[in-house]
């Protein structure tokens, strides 16, 4: 018994002490916004936006790590059969734990990773006149979540990614908005 449970903390530290490879990335990619509305309690219904990100990531560790980024965001939505439209872009910086699977020499290899969201608003705009008031009194701080899979091949990655917000966007009593968003990125590392 003893045996297995040193071949199994042999086994587990063999994973962790691989060495520890940190990597800066320039990221661009599409995103898909859209949002959970309500006003005076009842679902409004919404058309997703389609917008741009960028930014750098800082990624460490081989098979356990953690992602750090900073990233400019569009999101917000269009009201569905009306010219309303809300216009939102955050500076956004994600924590969140990785776990990959290097193959052949840590050439290719997917990722899974998830973790915490927060986004810091920079421009709000709005057409139509339903939610004109909005960008004066709006949360300038979007915390959520956020995960995804990727694909890591030498110094490029491919990310797909799904961000959940859990603050309400809207200062307002009777409206509540919460932002969610898919994005697909090409990452290109560094070191």
């Amino acid at each position: 018994m003893r045996i297995r449970i040193v071949l199994a903390a042999a086994l587990l530290l063999g994973f962790t002490a691989m060495p520890a490879a940190a990597q800066v990335g320039i990221t661009g990619g599409g995103i898909y916004s859209d949002a959970s509305v309500e006003r005076d309690g009842s679902s409004v219904n919404t058309e997703s936006r389609t917008g741009f990100q960028f930014g750098v990531s800082y990624a460490t560790g081989s098979v356990f790590g953690l992602i750090f980024g900073g990233y400019y965001t569009e999101k917000g939505f269009d009201v569905a059969n009306s010219a309303d439209r809300v216009r939102l872009s955050y500076i956004e910086v994600p924590v969140m734990g990785v776990v990959r699977l290097p193959f052949l020499e840590r050439v290719i290899g997917p990722r899974v990773y998830g973790g915490i969201n927060g986004g810091f608003e920079v421009s709000c705009s709005t057409d139509g006149i339903g939610y004109a008031t909005l960008c004066d009194e709006t949360n300038n701080f979007d915390f959520g979540l956020k995960g995804g899979i990727g694909l890591q091949v030498l110094f490029f990655g491919l990310d797909f990614a799904y961000t959940y917000g859990l603050t309400d966007v809207a200062k307002e009593a009777d409206l509540k908005i919460n932002n969610r968003a898919w994005s697909l990125a090409l990452i290109i590392g560094v070191g």
